[in-house]
């Protein structure tokens, strides 16, 4: 029937024989079967022509490097012992050839836990606007104004802050937050982000490694704060000038102190807000350490701390290390944020030569051995190091700032002793240069007849402070959510030679030192560090505490162990 269907019947087929009949149905069969088969074969090619270009407007234009790894569907997995142990697998969507989408690609790390997923970028962003929505809140910065003029007015030396730290203890209980001794005076706070401060066992630490989170995802952020003062009697006319005489903060660490007990509120505030800005998956096995240290004015207390049991015993071996210093000069003006990668502050020892030679009268030199002259060679002689031994394009600074020789004008004196102090940008010039102060002088003793001792012990060599170039971006990341991302606000500063026992934490861990700009000419905020006249601006404590809460809180939302 289907044949007959396609055949045109015509009264003519009346004519033709049953045979002729049976050949041209044949025929005509055939050739529809032909027909078929060349439409069939045409389809075909037209749909493998279609899918081949598709499958390669697809490759094309997404690369394989920019498929999203879906999440685990709930239910599925349930018995994996992975799961069991919250694996945490991180993704890294593909790089942009713009730079700015190619900053946030590199940073669009995707978590899965549980059959979760959450964007640690998202968190980030949502992390930092909390905080500083947080810190503008005016009951917050009144609170650390209170916090900073109790601080000023109570200044203690090196070793000896124990009023201080036991102001930050009160403090720290009033926000839950548990803390032990650490080369005291010294104190280690610890904030775990899931509210579980049994994090188990860690590098170093001792127990039966039993937790709820498996142990490449503990990671753990650094704050440091130093809170010594300095033996300087203050001379400005502040209603909360200090009290204790003869002993003044004017290096700001009363405001450093301040500034870190505000971030620990900021991320007490952020922690209770619940999962909406800090997911739940964010939090498991991050720790946040507030450091609060002694004797930064030459005790190196950051050496103590780091070699006290407390610290040793560390659950979680912190993944980076963030401090700030004030920084009351006019390049880094209140409001503005500076830092670099690299090399920020020098390196510093300070040095003691004793030139021993042989007394008498004065009126017969040729009788002694004169320790003065050989003391004075040996001032102008070591000045070479720095103008005939260094590159150019080097840093060394050597100073004598003392000598004392003899009581009376007519006799000459056994002995003469010298003090300075020594300072290099880069770790390896700072090393050279120490063992050539001691050379130099030994010799100029030598050619003069006079013993030379050369001694770095009386006040502990501090390295140079070296900044990781990836925290430091890292801390610029963070400052431009915080300081602002006009011109100005966020800077790449230049070394100084000042130097600053932070270096041994930044020896320890992927650290960074940063300025906060606090040079104020409306309110007197102009005096250097160390000045008898140095005024704190204020009105940086807000940002100087949401700096250190957005350094840590951002660091532990990328989920990793390394920037």
């Amino acid at each position: 029937l289907t044949v007959l269907s396609r055949i045109k019947i015509v009264n003519t087929s009346q004519l033709y024989s049953s045979a002729e009949m049976t050949t041209r149905i044949r025929t005509t069969t055939t050739r529809t079967r032909n027909r078929k088969r060349k439409a069939s074969f045409t389809s075909l090619s037209l749909f493998n022509a279609f899918f081949f270009f598709f499958v390669f407007f697809f490759c094309f234009f997404f690369p394989k490097s920019s498929w999203k790894a879906e999440a685990v569907p709930d239910g599925e997995g349930e018995n994996d012992p992975e799961n069991e142990k919250n694996t945490i697998k991180r993704m890294t969507s593909s790089k942009k050839n713009n730079k700015t989408s190619n900053e946030n690609e590199e940073n669009d790390v995707t978590v899965v836990v549980d059959g979760r997923t959450s964007s640690s970028s998202l968190t980030f962003d949502a992390v930092l606007a909390s905080i500083k929505r947080f810190s503008l809140e005016s009951d917050f910065e009144l609170d650390l104004i209170r916090q900073r003029r109790f601080l000023h007015e109570m200044p203690e030396l090196m070793w000896n802050e124990r009023e201080t730290a036991s102001f930050i203890k009160k403090e720290l209980e009033k926000l839950g937050i548990v803390y032990e001794d650490a080369a005291e005076p010294g104190i280690l706070a610890r904030i775990p982000l899931d509210g579980d401060d049994d994090d188990g066992e860690g590098e170093g630490g001792s127990g039966s490694g039993e937790s709820t989170t498996t142990k490449k995802n503990k990671i753990a952020v650094l704050l440091r704060a130093d809170m010594d003062a300095l033996p300087v009697t203050e001379e400005t006319n502040l209603e909360f000038k200090s009290k204790n005489e003869g002993k003044m903060h004017a290096c700001g660490h009363d405001g450093h102190v301040t500034m870190l007990l505000g971030a620990a509120k900021l991320i007490k505030k952020v922690l209770e807000s619940g999962e909406e800005i800090l997911p739940d998956e964010a939090r498991r096995g991050k720790v946040v350490y507030l450091l609060f240290q002694p004797a930064e004015e030459g005790g190196a207390g950051a050496k103590k701390m780091l070699e006290s049991k407390t610290m040793r015993d560390m659950k979680i071996r912190p993944s980076t290390a963030f401090a700030l210093h004030n920084w009351p000069y006019a390049e880094t003006p209140s409001g503005s944020f500076g830092t670099r990668g690299g090399t920020i502050m020098a390196g510093a020892g300070t040095f003691e030569i004793t030139v021993t030679g042989r007394g008498g009268h004065a009126a017969v030199p040729h009788t002694n051995v004169d320790a003065v002259v050989c003391g004075a060679k040996i001032v102008t002689d070591v000045q070479t190091i720095v103008s005939r031994k260094t590159s150019a394009l080097d840093s060394v600074v050597v100073t004598i700032s003392t000598f004392h020789a003899g009581t009376v004008s007519n006799v000459m004196p056994d002995e003469a002793k010298l003090t300075g102090t020594l300072r290099s940008l880069q770790p390896e010039t700072f090393r050279w240069a120490m063992d050539e102060l001691s050379r130099v002088a030994n010799a100029v003793g030598l050619a003069n007849g006079c013993e030379v001792e050369v001694s770095f012990a009386s006040r502990e060599v501090y390295p140079p402070t070296v900044n990781d170039a990836k925290a430091a971006e890292f801390a610029k990341r963070v400052a431009r959510e915080i300081f602002g991302k006009e011109e100005g606000k966020v800077l790449d500063v230049d070394p100084v030679m000042p130097a600053e026992d932070f270096s041994f934490f930044a020896n320890e861990y992927p650290s960074v030192m940063n300025w906060i700009g606090s040079y104020n000419l409306d309110i007197g905020a102009v005096h250097p560090l160390h000045s008898a006249k140095f005024i704190l601006d204020e009105s940086i404590l807000k940002n100087g505490a949401a700096a250190h809460a957005g350094y840590a809180l951002g660091f532990l939302a990328l989920n990793s162990t390394k920037f």
